[in-house]
């Protein structure tokens, strides 16, 4: 039976990052176990080459919602089904969060989470385009690049942007004040760069790092108040593998707290109502969820020339700048999925920003995740408030490992949230009404004029929005004893067991979850082979 000194579940942006940190000591045996392939598919190096994977089953894990909104209707929520996780599928934006939301973590009573914490491993991690400077890094393992110019549209939307009090920056992530600019992303000549290209191709060399893909782990082996091993689905049949030292869950928000409760960890009634046996009656496991809905504005454009939709909506349009990329790995295939990043307050009175807006020259079907592009040209705003207090959850249905959870989606939005959705809805509409933008505007498509009080905003955000797949929270770290973990990550009540992903975050860090999680599992790391 192997027996290694550390076992990561789940080969994403978390457990990539963190697998690879731990292998750096040469003392250590580090296994990572994903269930997902090996990224060999050239569909997960090109940037664009979300539109192929984001909801195929081959690609993703793709999770259907309990119904939500005013028909009841449901929505897909996917994560990445390779090495590397959701960031060899996702729109690459690289956004890090400031000061504040870092530091509110450590206000909360979880001291080693603050903004002087995770800055140096931000620097050290980054190999950013703009250079060095006090907050970016230069020379680490993971390349930023910031597109240099773009579409007129694009610049038309800046200098709109600019017109209601955002600010036009360089670097996104250079302060915490309203602001727009060029998306930064982890693209580097025009190739995604994800946590498995990144930390675990390098990490590998090492020789003390095992990867083994298509390995599910359905259960967390535990004997008396210790986890000891995971129980591993082959394909033909069940595996047990022991650990020497702990086993750290990085799975995600969605099976993270999956696996816990299949392995006896959560509430008891949700356990038993599963058939599930309690080793640890736990109730916050998979509550307390929030999810960032974003909320659509799209308009058509009065010039057929302007824009990528001519571009890229045909056969032809595909194929040019197919060949376009394969000759200069440039161009709207290699660009992140939006161009434009704007962070504005819903109100003045609001002490710092609190949401988050992308801007591109195209337009796509109005079903959430329909990534086919309208043939009229068009461009589109998309926002989320970043802070939401309505919570969801997501539980185990049974004690079948490989049935999907079920997630109730926290879009019961309180009347907090409901206020931030609709003032932020207008304020992407006063972009679209400022010059030069509005003079390339021949009108609204989505939602229309019609759509005006705040209801109907509301009922437009339920209807046609969708998740910015940005879940987090379902475990999160805390100092009370209710909470899942505690502030190193520990499963409480359960040693050698801890949690590494977006479930274990009790606050959100700015809108993209990508970058912090592998800046906080570099960290996690540290943490871990300290305390060994």
């Amino acid at each position: 039976m192997a027996s290694y000194d550390y076992i990561v579940v789940g080969g994403g942006s978390s457990g990539c990052a963190l697998a690879a940190e731990l292998s750096k000591d040469p003392h250590v045996r580090v296994l990572l176990l994903e269930a997902g392939k090996r990224d060999s598919n050239p569909v997960f190096h090109i940037p664009k080459g979300f539109a192929f994977t984001i909801e195929n089953p081959k690609h993703s894990f793709v999770y259907r919602t309990e119904p939500f909104g005013p028909l009841g209707q449901t929505e897909l929520w996917s994560r990445g089904r390779v090495l590397g996780g959701s960031s060899a599928i996702n729109g690459m934006v690289y956004n890090r969060g400031a000061r504040p939301d870092w530091d509110s973590i450590v206000e909360r009573g979880n001291p080693g989470w603050g903004w002087d914490d995770i800055l140096p491993v931000y620097r050290e991690i980054e190999d950013h385009e703009l250079g060095e400077s006090e907050l970016r890094g230069a020379g680490g393992p993971l390349h930023i690049s910031v597109q240099q110019g773009g579409d007129p549209v694009d610049e038309a939307m800046l200098e709109a942007a600019g017109n209601i009090g955002l600010k036009r920056v360089d670097d996104l992530n250079g302060s915490d004040e309203e602001r727009a600019g060029y998306a930064p992303a982890n693209i580097k000549n025009g190739v995604r760069q994800s946590a498995g290209k990144v930390f675990i191709k390098p990490a590998e060399k090492r020789g003390n790092l095992t990867v083994r893909t298509g390995a599910t782990v359905t259960k967390i082996v535990i004997e008396g108040d210790r986890a000891v091993g995971v129980l591993v689905a082959t394909g033909k049949g069940f595996e047990q593998v022991r650990v020497d030292k702990e086993v750290i869950l990085s799975l995600g928000n969605l099976e993270t707290p999956k696996l816990l409760e299949l392995s006896g960890i959560g509430g008891a009634d949700i356990l038993r109502s599963a058939g599930i046996e309690v080793v640890l009656d736990r109730p916050t496991v998979g509550e307390r969820m929030i999810e960032h809905r974003y909320i659509t504005l799209q308009l058509r454009l009065n010039d057929p020339a302007l824009g990528y939709n001519r571009r890229l909506s045909s056969p032809i349009g595909q194929a040019v700048a197919g060949a376009k990329y394969l000759v200069s790995r440039k161009g709207p295939i290699a660009s992140p999925a939006y161009d434009l990043v704007g962070f504005m307050k819903t109100d003045p009175s609001e002490p710092r920003v609190d949401a988050e807006i992308l801007m591109t020259p195209f337009t796509q079907g109005i079903k959430p995740l329909d990534v086919s592009l309208e043939e009229r040209p068009g461009a589109s705003i998309i926002g989320n408030p970043l802070r939401p207090t309505t919570t969801g959850s997501v539980h185990v249905v049974s004690d079948d490992p490989f049935a999907h959870p079920r997630i109730v989606p926290n879009y019961d939005f309180d009347e907090s949230d409901r206020r931030k959705y609709v003032a932020l809805f207008r304020r992407m509409r006063d972009i679209a009404a400022q010059h030069p933008f509005a003079d390339m505007i021949a009108g609204e498509t989505s939602p229309g004029w019609a759509v005006q009080d705040d209801d109907s905003v509301i009922a437009h955000a339920l209807l046609n929005g969708g998740t910015s797949f940005h879940a987090y929270g379902a475990c999160a770290m805390g100092p009370d004893d209710e909470a899942v973990a505690d502030s190193k990550l520990r499963v409480r009540g359960i040693d050698g067991l801890r949690i590494m992903d977006a479930s274990v975050l009790p606050v959100m860090v700015a809108g993209n979850l990508n970058a912090p999680l592998m800046a906080m599992a570099t960290l996690a790391a540290r943490m871990i082979l300290e305390d060994a």
